[in-house]
């Protein structure tokens, strides 16, 4: 094979033929519960018994193991076809960046296609893999990384481990045949590596959206409910929302950003906190985005905006009395979670055709220590905003990485997770009650929170804006930081968001430090 004969190659044709085998699978496996249901079921059920039920029984059974094994055969088949298809069309798609490696690599996928289909037309013909033990080996053997047609097709996508800008150059490189495969065969890589254009992103996120419901039966409730919240969100938007990120690792992922990140002047990065989940990501949280975008852009500095709600980690759960709501008062969620935006932020700048967008990242409540600690290893973004923050994980704004004068805290008077000192009495107030039965047992001002020095202290060194107060004792001044004024404009702590986002973050109403 040369450059020629794989430019001239035509694998669209191979997903036809996996198709035709899908359909044969689906036929097989309907037959499959059918045989179950109506012949072996009833051959079990039955009050029969001596030689001939016995006999009866084990015939039954081997008849439904052949009928499980061959469709399990047929599926082979067709993910076979569809791997060597996604391999050549990958490989035809890097040949003007490499020709060399992409000829290389189509050969390796062929000969190792060619023998893998050759293996199995030879157990087909034998019926040695006619039993459901042999072909669960089999899809086994198949399913291993180190297969020859599994490495051939590796040697084509990015390295584990590569970073965002290695991704970035990776997907340039590529032909749009070759994304249009990768979106189609492999949405899960696509939807999920930082570095990538957020429009293709959107493509595989939303593409695995329909797969992930496509079951609901077979996912945990939280997760049908988070899914089903995105979907949702998804089909009534009219602004142009994009899914950057989606998983069903942990409490679920998702990225939703109104407006595209790729050309907006501006992008805020929004990081929830403590008790939010993939359903709230979808509603609630979107929706403080969406306000984010709108307070940035009503400063009339005719900037663009993109706002993000970011969940790519698993907060700590708001459980009442369950011990799950003490790991609030633990760092390793947001730690990880830092690990996880650090290389989001990265991706986003990766991703830019041109110059960099002037990025903000905004962290509520335990998502402030997210903020701070993926903040602290430096890049990624231009200002900070912390509001509700029990600490950043720091002792001075200076250690955040943009420099004191970029990093902007709200906190509201009657806020108590903003008062939350460190110490084993808020520990046990979590588990007693929840946050506002820790807050009850804060002391009156205190310089250090429970994650580093009070972000609204004087000897913080970060510009205090003002926010409403909330009401005295009242737990909603915490969850109140994103609201609309009765007249439906934004709050002033909304406003100086928006100000700040939009870079404008000398304009913000002061407040005096603590």
């Amino acid at each position: 094979m040369d450059a020629a004969a794989l430019a001239a190659a035509r694998p669209d044709t191979l997903p036809a033929a996996a198709d035709a085998y899908a359909a044969l699978v689906s036929a097989l496996e309907r037959h499959h519960a059918a045989w179950t249901r109506e012949t072996a079921a009833r051959v079990h059920g039955a009050d029969w018994q001596g030689r001939a039920a016995d006999l009866a029984t084990a015939t039954v059974d081997r008849t439904g193991g052949r009928l499980q094994a061959a469709w399990m055969e047929l599926a082979l088949v067709r993910d076979t076809l569809r791997t060597a298809a996604e391999a050549f069309r990958v490989a035809r798609g890097r040949l003007a960046a490499d020709p060399d490696g992409a000829v290389a690599a189509a050969e390796h996928a062929d000969a190792a296609a060619a023998a893998r289909l050759t293996a199995l037309a030879a157990t087909a013909r034998s019926g040695a893999a006619l039993t459901a033990a042999a072909a669960v080996a089999g899809l086994g053997r198949l399913s291993d990384p180190r297969e020859a047609l599994n490495t051939a097709l590796a040697s084509l996508l990015p390295p584990p481990g590569a970073g965002p800008s290695e991704a970035a150059a990776w997907w340039r490189a590529l032909g749009p045949d070759a994304r249009a495969a990768l979106t189609e065969g492999r949405p899960e890589l696509v939807g999920g590596l930082d570095g990538l254009p957020a429009r293709d992103r959107d493509r595989a996120n939303r593409l695995r959206l329909t797969l992930l419901l496509q079951h609901p039966d077979t996912l945990p409730g939280p997760l049908r409910t988070g899914l089903q919240a995105v979907a949702d969100r998804l089909a009534r938007a009219e602004d142009g929302i994009l899914l950057l990120a989606l998983g069903a690792e942990g409490q679920g992922r998702a990225v939703l950003s109104h407006g595209d990140p790729d050309t907006a002047d501006d992008v805020a990065v929004y990081v929830p906190g403590f008790g939010t989940d993939l359903a709230a990501a979808g509603r609630g949280d979107a929706d403080r985005a969406e306000r984010i975008r709108d307070a940035a852009v009503r400063c009339g500095s005719g900037r663009t905006t993109a706002a993000m709600v970011w969940l790519g980690y698993d907060a700590p759960p708001n459980e009442g009395l369950d011990l799950r709501s003490a790991q609030v008062a633990g760092d390793d969620r947001a730690r990880a979670g830092a690990e996880g935006l650090h290389g989001f932020l990265d991706g986003l700048r990766a991703a830019r055709p041109g110059p960099p967008a002037h990025v903000t990242a905004v962290g509520h409540s335990y998502g402030s220590l997210v903020v701070g600690l993926a903040a602290r290893q430096g890049g990624g973004m231009d200002d900070v905003v912390l509001v509700g923050s029990p600490g950043a994980g720091v002792g001075r704004a200076g250690e955040l990485g943009v420099g004191a004068d970029h990093v902007y805290v709200g906190v509201a008077d009657h806020d108590p997770v903003g008062r939350l000192p460190g110490g084993a009495s808020v520990a046990g107030g979590l588990l007693l009650g929840g946050l506002p039965a820790a807050a009850a047992l804060q002391a009156a001002g205190p310089h250090d929170l429970w994650f580093g020095r009070d972000p609204a202290g004087a000897g913080f060194g970060a510009h205090r804006f003002g926010v409403e107060p909330g009401g005295a004792g009242a737990f909603a001044s915490h969850s109140a930081y994103f609201d609309a004024a009765a007249d439906g404009r934004p709050s002033e702590s909304l406003a100086n968001i928006g100000r700040v986002v939009a870079g404008r973050g000398a304009e913000v109403t002061t407040a005096p430090h603590r």
